[in-house]
């Protein structure tokens, strides 16, 4: 039912929406057993399984007792239990706040699948944990909730790689070039991380979010406070903070427009004049090699 009415809501409302709704004195896990503001789909076992799995291959199937980082788990802390499935020794799951399911349930769900998925995964401690924190530590997983600043808190050359699915948009504009300095830093020698991006909005699927200016944009009480923000980097400009940042980049488009979804003269003047190509991509992959440099 919630589906179908945020489906029929035009883009406009759905801000007024979620600009309301954003400032109720209500947790945000509240918000996420409703189906609002849910950030990602990692609850899903099988959607899990295979994000996790698309990234560990990117990242050249590191050997077991391999660490790796996620970089916005949101909504569940399932590639702790995968990444141990697949043999890694230890993990960190990094986020902006405290989005993740603590529902046992949800996690005994996804054990019993990998039982099955991944046999012989050795997956028994995760199998008796009685509560998330036994989970986390049964798997050697550190779950942390403050940004940046928990990025800066992992040890350097920690991790064989790290990885990513659709968050990079919505890392601030003003803390992205920092994001993959400490990607970077994280990453040991050789290392690899791993990004799936979507440029879309986050209303409807389409570009309305570069209707609007930066000030308003970016102003603390609009898009940041009510979940619809991402930080409108266009394909190019990450492509470029990338190799700013000493990565060896690959990037590769995926899911185009053949014809953008809105009319030019409807966006802001500071993206009315970019071309087809960087208006009208709408997912790409980033696979990025750390090989050197001084970050």
């Amino acid at each position: 039912m919630i589906e179908a009415v945020k489906r029929a809501l035009p883009w406009w409302a759905k801000i007024a929406c979620k600009l309301v709704l954003a400032r109720l004195p209500v947790r945000g896990r509240t918000w996420q057993s409703l189906g609002l503001f849910s950030p990602g789909r990692m609850l899903e076992p099988a959607y899990a399984l295979c994000v996790f799995e698309t990234h560990y291959r990117n990242a050249g199937s590191p050997a077991p007792g391999f660490r790796f980082l996620e970089l916005g788990p949101g909504d569940s802390l399932a590639s702790a239990v995968i990444g141990r499935a697949f043999g890694a020794a230890g993990c960190w799951l990094v986020d902006a706040g405290a989005y993740a399911a603590r529902d046992m349930a949800v996690y005994r769900d996804l054990v019993a699948y990998l039982s099955e998925a991944r046999a012989g995964a050795a997956l028994d401690a995760a199998a008796r944990a009685g509560d998330v924190d036994e989970l986390l530590a049964a798997c050697g997983a550190v779950h942390l909730e403050d940004g940046l600043a928990s990025l800066r808190s992992v040890p350097a050359a920690s991790c064989d790689f790290v990885f990513s699915q659709a968050v990079l948009e919505h890392v601030p504009r003003e803390q992205f070039a920092a994001t993959l300095r400490q990607t970077w830093r994280i990453l040991r020698p050789g290392g690899t991380a791993s990004h799936n991006i979507d440029f879309r909005d986050h209303l409807g699927g389409g570009l309305d979010h570069l209707r609007f200016s930066e000030r308003l944009w970016e102003a603390p009480w609009f898009a940041r406070r009510s979940g619809f923000y991402t930080n409108r980097l266009r394909p190019s400009e990450m492509a470029r903070a990338f190799e700013e940042a000493d990565f060896a980049a690959a990037v590769e488009t995926g899911a185009r427009w053949d014809r953008l979804p809105i009319a030019r003269e409807r966006l802001d003047a500071a993206f009315r004049a970019l071309p087809d190509e960087e208006l009208a991509v709408q997912t790409m992959r980033a696979v990025l090699r750390k090989e050197g440099g001084h970050s």
